[in-house]
């Protein structure tokens, strides 16, 4: 009798367990909804630089929303991680401005490109004052570029450098199993030494 009873009460237990988990989880992605990131709530709050001069030849880290919508298009991720020429460019943005972006050529609309255009394509985009400080090879599919700007020094707050010397950046080339291309350039570069 005793044994039912405790085999009743965990199976009770259990069933109230597995029913809160649910309405965790719905919790959650109710939470999601009603509560934006910040970058969203900054988006929607805080007016955007105005005319800020591009220290690129290309729209590219470091600028401001606005600028890379004019080049880019239309945004089809959110405020905080936006999406541009489909799965090409994921940028994201700290007040409202580019503090990492991705760059997947696998992706990139049109026909494909050399290494050499994809050098060119990247160069384009960082800033022209850009001093590389090292380079290291993190494997034959990895390279690691570090470098100064001091026009992102002088343009972009230095929280957006994560702890690292205001106007460094960091370039990650990688290239996959299919010799498929991503380039990622962010601000600081501090964790890839």
């Amino acid at each position: 009798m005793k044994r039912m009873l405790s085999v009743a009460i965990s199976f009770i237990l259990f069933s109230i367990l597995t029913g809160c988990n649910a309405d965790d989880e719905e919790i959650v992605v109710l939470e999601d909804l009603n509560n934006p990131s910040r970058e969203e709530i900054r988006a929607k709050t805080q007016n955007q630089p105005e005319a800020t001069p591009l220290h690129s030849k290309e729209v590219g880290i470091g600028a401001v929303r606005k600028q890379f919508e004019q080049a880019y298009g239309r945004n089809d991720g959110d405020f905080e991680i936006a999406r541009y020429q489909g799965e090409f460019m994921i940028v994201t943005f700290e007040s409202h401005r580019a503090v990492n972006v991705q760059y997947q050529f696998a992706y990139k609309p049109g026909e494909s490109m050399s290494e050499e255009e994809m050098d060119a394509y990247i160069r384009d985009r960082i800033p022209m004052d850009a001093v590389e400080i090292r380079r290291t090879n993190a494997d034959t599919d990895q390279e690691v570029i570090q470098y100064y700007s001091a026009s992102l020094k002088e343009q972009v707050p230095k929280q957006s450098f994560r702890g690292d010397e205001p106007g460094n950046f960091v370039v990650l080339l990688n290239k996959n199993e299919q010799g498929e291309v991503s380039v990622t350039v962010s601000l600081g570069g501090k964790n890839s030494r």
